[in-house]
């Protein structure tokens, strides 16, 4: 991937509208199938929502190969200008959210992987923004997530509405983060705009009282125990247990120092 850098004139941010499911990255990996399987025939032949053309998931981490992820066909994504600040607003959800496929509505409850093969696990969103502990133990790795969007004027106008597309393209690139890359795809090269996907939990509305943040391994594991079980025996086979009693302590104590530094500073002389 060939990247190049935009001026940040105005430093704003992209940040994620108020609203159920506005972070939409399940729409690009663990509950779609590579070839939208999930939709029945009928449904196939209904409108697209504004994201599945132009719109794609790249996910890099450090020694890893760069990951590129369709989405949905129903996903709709869209970006607005906050009427209260100068940051730019994301949102994306399912266009046909009443209808959608079955196992997108057991989500994220059952992360479906197929129409017949469920696995019960956390939402990608709440992984990405887990602490680093738990991403080191269960991924072994941890990993920077962006929107890739087309660098085309029809891309943009799809996306950005009731904006010139111009216009609209030099807002997006002039915000905090942004940058222009060339990807990748298939056997032809392709120009993005690069829009980070923020750590941040406090404006996403979530669906099930089970998936909330991810705040430590102990209250993950106490939660999608099968799951992360699963992970831990592929990667450390018969230790896992010793590795997972092993990363809980540390992290028990890494807070335990935490706290107590917290209050020594708190103490007034």
């Amino acid at each position: 991937m060939n990247t190049c850098c935009a001026t940040n004139e105005n430093h704003c941010d992209v940040t994620f509208a108020e609203g159920e499911c506005s972070d939409g990255m399940c729409c690009f990996t663990c509950v779609i199938p590579t070839n939208n399987g999930h939709i029945s025939f009928f449904k196939s032949l209904w409108k697209s929502g504004t994201g599945s053309d132009h719109v794609k998931l790249l996910v890099t981490s450090k020694g890893c190969k760069e990951e590129l992820y369709d989405s949905c066909k129903f996903l709709n994504f869209t970006i607005s200008k906050s009427p209260v600040n100068s940051s730019l607003k994301m949102d994306l959800r399912c266009s046909v959210y009443k209808s959608r496929p079955s196992q997108c509505v057991g989500y994220p409850d059952r992360a479906g992987e197929s129409l017949y093969q469920r696995t019960r696990g956390p939402c990608i969103f709440n992984e990405y923004t887990a602490p680093s502990a738990y991403k080191k133990l269960v991924y072994k790795r941890e990993w920077q997530a962006s929107y890739a969007i087309l660098d085309r004027a029809d891309a943009i106008r799809n996306i950005f509405v009731g904006e010139d597309p111009g216009i609209a393209r030099d807002l997006i690139l002039k915000a905090n983060g942004v940058h222009l890359a060339t990807i990748s795809v298939g056997k032809e090269e392709q120009d993005y705009v690069l829009i980070p996907i923020h750590r941040q939990t406090q404006n996403i509305l979530y669906l099930s009282e089970k998936h909330q943040p991810i705040t430590t391994i102990k209250q993950a594991y106490h939660r999608w125990g099968e799951k992360i079980q699963r992970n831990l025996q592929n990667h450390y086979g018969t230790e896992w247990e010793t590795q997972l009693k092993n990363a809980i302590e540390m992290e028990e104590k890494d807070a335990g120092k935490r706290y107590n530094e917290n209050t020594a500073s708190n103490i007034e002389c």
